[in-house]
């Protein structure tokens, strides 16, 4: 059988990924897992296999037609995901691999409704939003206390994303304020035999290395690698 693995697939549109994935890195690599971060989402699918790697999306690839301040970066950052690779990611999770979407990730492939389907939620053009990078207060759920070593209410400066239409079978781990009232910012769900944790926050490394919601995080990989400490 394979070691444990996390493959961080990294990139996309006016966030600092390079710096953000190193930092996710990191945290994976104090919890033992060997991780490999890529820019190429056919070179992330070919290196996850088994039932314990970890596929990691910290990107932001979407159509970019929903707005014409876009029009201008379209050709170079807007995205479409084919069906074949929409299937490829479903198959992991469904087979019994893992799968992490960190932030943008819940913004990405707007061509495939199934994303969101599989992470239990996402972003809505028509209805989502976030107010602007700022200071953030954080609060793990009992859940999300459980899977963590830090503390359980924490600030850090990061974005909170709003609307994100959560399914009946996720559960929540944390919740974050900016000033618009708490919203569920990281939660987890099982499709079959495969794990899913989505953690909206995580805008650049500073977010990812602030103490708490470090701990969190590794909590998260600790589940998805499936330490039973950490099974619900």
């Amino acid at each position: 059988m394979n070691e444990p693995n996390l493959v961080i697939y990294s990139g996309g549109y006016r966030h600092p990924f390079a710096e953000s994935s190193a930092a996710l890195a990191r945290v994976a690599q104090g919890i033992g897992l060997q991780t490999t971060i890529t820019v190429s989402l056919s070179d992330a699918m070919e290196m996850v296999s088994g039932r314990r790697s970890i596929l990691a999306v910290n990107a932001l690839r979407w159509s970019m037609t929903q707005a014409e301040r876009h029009a201008a970066d379209r050709a170079e950052w807007g995205a479409l995901l084919d069906d074949g690779d929409m299937a490829q990611i479903a198959g992991h999770v469904a087979g019994g691999g893992s799968l992490l979407a960190l932030h943008t990730a819940v913004i990405c492939w707007d061509n495939q409704p199934s994303w969101i389907d599989l992470l239990g939620g996402g972003w809505h053009w028509d209805h989502s939003f976030h107010p602007p990078l700022g200071a953030v207060t954080a609060d793990l759920t009992p859940a999300g206390a459980a899977l963590s070593t830090g503390e359980r209410r924490f600030k850090l400066v990061d974005e909170v994303y709003h609307n994100m239409d959560l399914a009946r079978d996720c559960e929540v781990l944390a919740s974050a304020d900016a000033g618009h009232g708490p919203v569920p910012v990281i939660w987890r769900r099982m499709h079959r035999t495969g794990k899913i944790a989505v953690d909206t926050l995580g805008h650049d490394g500073a977010s990812l290395q602030h103490p708490a919601h470090a701990a969190i995080l590794a909590g998260l990989l600790e589940w998805l690698r499936g330490d039973a400490a950490r099974s619900p």
